[in-house]
């Protein structure tokens, strides 16, 4: 990442994500009507817990230790109370617009933080059970006569790095194994960090099995981390990737286009006539893009089914309300005259290990005529 944007994104990050911080803890402390001793233990608290998740990321980016693994999930599950307790008491002042009282206003406070604490174990949770598995079935006529049906299995947003612990991508591995798909797709963000010296990773990612490989496209992370890195990577595991190019496989045309990130990147930005230029289009036209809102764009082409990710569904409030209004097409499965897209919630997460109103998920996806 360009150091002086990665400065500016720090910096604004800082701000806000400090502000947040005061809000929270100005809510509690003047709704409860805290004494001024309570007040400043509260702020020692909220001053650990913010500084522990940038803390955190940055420990884990220069040592494995398991006691920076713990410090640092620690911080990033501060990040993600902090998150839902943001959204929970701001719609508790929507309520005291009408209810002015300084008991309306005690009892909301306290309502709120019960609420807090439930959705955040709740949250917590529902990413430690793993992975759910979602299958989706598309009809096309273009499939060929000998060809009954056709299965991938669309992974996206591992966000792999010191963090993530291999027994979890054994875990989707093994289940993403046990679906049998004809090809694996990857639709961006599998990397979070330089982990070229994580063998396991490379190791575990090279025993995904299908039967005609695993494909990936780049997503905004991988330029973080570094192209030539993620590149690395991805050949040490077995995975082809797709820069703004296609591939035939046993009558379907498998396309792939560099995230927008690439821009000004040697290996080029996105490039979606390019990707599409050696395409048979009497076959079906399968796009991979990390971000969905290409969509429109991708039918007027000839695409009959894109595969994307990006959005995690927001994973926790308020991120989740956030990328509904911001994204046009943000989780789900969607259809505009005979073409498909799919928006996949993540296999992994990215921050927070918490997810709030979505599941983690493996989508297996299977054509037929």
């Amino acid at each position: 990442m360009n150091k002086l944007y990665f400065l500016l994104f720090l910096s604004i990050f800082s701000a806000i994500y400090l502000g947040i911080h005061y809000y929270v803890y100005y809510r509690i402390a003047t709704g409860l009507i805290l004494s001024s001793q309570s007040r400043l233990y509260i702020r020692a608290l909220f001053l650990f817990g913010a500084f522990s998740f940038l803390a955190g990321e940055f420990l884990t980016r220069q040592a494995d230790f398991r006691f920076i693994r713990i410090f640092a999930y620690l911080g990033a599950v501060w990040m993600g109370i902090i998150s839902i307790a943001l959204t929970v008491l701001v719609f508790s002042d929507l309520l005291r617009v009408f209810f002015k009282s300084d008991k309306f206003n005690f009892y909301a406070v306290v309502v709120s933080l019960i609420i807090v604490v439930v959705l955040s174990i709740y949250s917590v949770i529902n990413v430690l059970t793993g992975p759910s598995i979602k299958h989706i079935e598309i009809k096309t006529n273009k499939l060929p006569d000998n060809t009954g049906e056709f299965s991938i299995v669309h992974l996206s947003d591992l966000h792999i790095y010191f963090m993530n612990s291999d027994k979890l991508l054994k875990k989707i591995v093994n289940k993403t194994n046990e679906l049998n798909p004809d090809v694996v797709v990857i639709t961006g963000d599998l990397i979070d960090a330089d982990i070229c010296h994580l063998k396991e990773s490379c190791r575990v990612l090279n025993s995904i099995k299908s039967k005609y490989g695993v494909f990936a496209v780049t997503g905004n992370h991988e330029y973080y981390a570094g192209f030539e890195i993620f590149m690395k990577i991805a050949e040490e595991s077995g995975i082809k990737v797709l820069c703004n190019d296609s591939v035939s496989i046993q009558g379907i045309e498998l396309a792939g286009i560099n995230d927008p990130a690439a821009t000004g990147v040697p290996e080029s930005g996105l490039n979606l006539k390019k990707a599409l230029s050696m395409c048979d289009f009497k076959k079906p036209v399968i796009l991979l893009s990390h971000q969905p809102d290409i969509f429109d764009a991708a039918r007027a082409e000839g695409v009959d089914l894109q595969l994307s990710g990006h959005t995690h569904a927001g994973q926790i409030p308020p991120m989740d309300i956030i990328v509904r209004f911001y994204f046009k097409y943000p989780h789900g499965l969607y259809r505009k005259g005979n073409a498909y897209l799919y928006t996949s919630a993540g296999t992994g997460i990215w921050g927070p290990p918490m997810r709030t109103t979505s599941r983690s998920e493996i989508v297996k996806i299977t054509l037929k005529k």
